[in-house]
């Protein structure tokens, strides 16, 4: 059997005042590491999106013809499996 491991953890300085803000952003039932997690989760999936939202503009006309025509040809292979 795997023997469970503690994960390391570490203390960062901020101000009380940022510290407060953090805590607004939860529950009373919610730690600190689990509002700093949800705000990372958020900016990274805001970034994702950002980026995505960049390479779409960024898409050539010939780019989306041809994306496109690759996922009609995936949804094609899809269909036959089921």
């Amino acid at each position: 059997m795997a023997k469970a491991t503690t994960p390391t953890v570490t203390t960062m300085k901020v101000t009380t005042a940022t510290r407060d803000r953090l805590r607004a952003l939860g529950s009373e039932s919610d730690t600190l590491e689990d509002i700093v997690v949800a705000a990372l989760d958020a900016y990274e999936a805001q970034q994702f999106w950002a980026a995505a939202e960049t390479a779409h503009r960024a898409e050539t006309a010939e780019q989306r013809s041809e994306r496109k025509r690759i996922e009609a040809e995936v949804d094609d292979w899809m269909d036959d499996i089921r």
